[in-house]
């Protein structure tokens, strides 16, 4: 029996050995005392998300021998003509909106106004070559609507689309004009009288210059379009502007008055038909011939000297006034080129010749330069 007793204590002697032996690593970590509480205590909270500025997706900036990771990037004010060029030049070759993006992110990112400008130039001419597709037109509205995006920024984009002049830009400079939220924005967009000495085919504006002509009553918008379809000169847009300067009834002063002013910027040889026109069998003190004989004399075009001479031959009223006026509105062109010292042949017929003898005395005093060119 002893034995047996012995043999039970000796085995629970090396069991609690073993047990000793083993407790730092089977011991359950000890808990941080108030963790759980605390935990418990506080409310989940979730910081919110940056707005996001940009229509399009971060791009990866081009790689170029001045412009990598591994070596610090230099600003363009820091850089010769040679590197901006290189620089650019790899920007030029990605699509709209990788250009776009670099645009914005010259100045977000790397904090470089110089290469901005540079990218906003580099932008519009893109626009030119390449035809946007709906879904980034649609991401340059939404920017240009954001109020998350800056002024700067919004200015930036509706410059180079004045500056690409498009049918697709000028589209959307019309469309933010008309719908976007903000007065200033719509103000910026609206401004379009320049787009007609921007634009490569210009012609392709006019439709639509015109639409918006006849539906808006947007004062800058009037003004605007009716300035640039007077410099595109398109004889339908000129027409329109006619009729609405030649009003009479007074009903959209307004209107009238954004068209007379536009029709001083005409120049173009295609807007002398419809000017033309409207001097027939028109006298002197007429409002047509008020309006539009003085334009014609400045459209150093041959064919504008020729409508107005042609119109004063056949006058039996003595315009030698006038005369004298439309002579020194030739300030780009000679006079002595034109239909004006044509009109010195006595085989021209001239029903006054009151009107012949005027046109020689104003080119004389032309000649004698006492009168302004």
């Amino acid at each position: 029996m002893k034995t047996k007793y012995k043999f039970i204590l000796g085995t629970l002697v090396i069991l609690l050995g073993v047990v000793i032996a083993l407790w730092p690593i089977i011991k359950p970590p000890e808990a941080t005392p108030g963790l759980l509480s605390t935990l418990d205590s506080q409310p989940t909270t979730f910081a919110p998300a940056p707005p996001q500025l940009s229509p399009v997706a971060k791009q990866p900036l081009p790689a170029t021998t001045f412009n990598t990771p591994e070596s610090p990037r230099k600003k363009f004010a820091a850089m010769g003509v040679l590197e901006e060029r290189a620089i650019v030049a790899e920007i030029k070759k990605q699509d709209l909106p990788a250009i776009f993006q670099a645009m914005i992110d010259a100045e977000r990112v790397e904090h470089d106004d110089l290469k901005q400008m540079h990218l906003q130039t580099t932008f519009s001419n893109a626009l030119m070559k390449k035809k946007p597709s709906p879904e980034f037109m649609e991401q340059m509205y939404g920017f240009l609507t954001n109020r998350a995006n800056s002024d700067f920024e919004r200015h930036l984009l509706i410059g180079a689309l004045k500056e690409a002049a498009t049918k697709e830009s000028v589209d959307l400079l019309l469309r933010v004009a008309n719908t976007a939220p903000e007065k200033e924005i719509r103000g910026a967009a609206a401004a379009l009288s320049g787009v007609a000495s921007s634009s490569m085919r210009p012609s392709e504006l006019s439709p639509m210059l015109e639409r918006t002509w006849q539906e808006t009553s947007n004062p800058t918008l009037l003004r605007s379009t009716a300035t640039a379809m007077s410099r595109i000169g398109t004889p339908s847009g000129i027409e329109l502007l006619l009729s609405a300067a030649l009003a009479t009834d007074d009903r959209d002063k307004a209107r009238q008055q954004a068209a007379y002013y536009a029709l001083q910027e005409a120049y173009q040889s295609n807007a002398v038909p419809p000017l033309a026109a409207r001097l027939a069998n028109q006298p002197p003190t007429s409002p047509e011939v008020q309006l539009v004989a003085p334009i014609l004399a400045r459209i150093t075009d041959p064919s504008a000297s020729n409508a107005v001479v042609g119109w004063l031959q056949g006058r039996s009223e003595n315009a030698a006034p006038l005369i004298h006026d439309y002579i020194r509105q030739r300030m780009l062109g000679d006079p002595f080129t034109s239909a004006w010292a044509t009109a010195l042949d006595p085989s021209v017929p001239f029903k006054n010749e009151e009107n012949r003898k005027a046109i020689r005395e104003a080119l004389d005093a032309y000649r004698a330069g006492r009168t302004s060119r």
